[in-house]
């Protein structure tokens, strides 16, 4: 009986460090910036994301997935759902990710000039 559940202990660590990921596996060290409006927000755990409708110059649109902390982690540094409108215009800033118009948000900038700080910037302080 103890071995059985010695058993499924360890099978249950096992899969809850494979099933959630690093960050560093889906974004690199390189810092990028996208202005946009919100088009969608998925306030929820293990991660939110923020959809961002870029225009740019010639008018092509390209939608951005930016990833965010939990939403428990969020609601901690005291963001909402209600601070994230759809249509709002932001400039989001975070790692770039290894899939195409992915990003892993540091920060948010808003239309008022207010800006949100997701996650300090670990990298910065070696």
């Amino acid at each position: 009986m103890k071995r059985n559940i010695l058993l499924l202990f360890f099978l249950g660590i096992a899969a809850y460090t494979t099933a959630h990921h690093s960050t560093n596996a889906n974004f690199t060290q390189e810092i990028i910036s996208v202005a946009g409006l919100i088009e969608k927000v998925r306030f929820q755990n293990p991660h939110s994301s923020v959809l961002v409708k870029n225009i740019d110059e010639a008018a092509s649109e390209t939608f951005w997935l930016i990833e965010s902390s939990s939403r428990t982690t969020l609601q901690r540094q005291g963001v909402s759902f209600e601070h994230l409108e759809i249509g709002e215009r932001i400039i989001a800033t975070g790692r770039k990710g290894r899939r195409d118009y992915t990003m892993y948000l540091q920060s948010i900038e808003f239309e008022d000039g207010t800006t949100f700080t997701a996650e300090p910037d670990i990298y910065s302080r070696r």
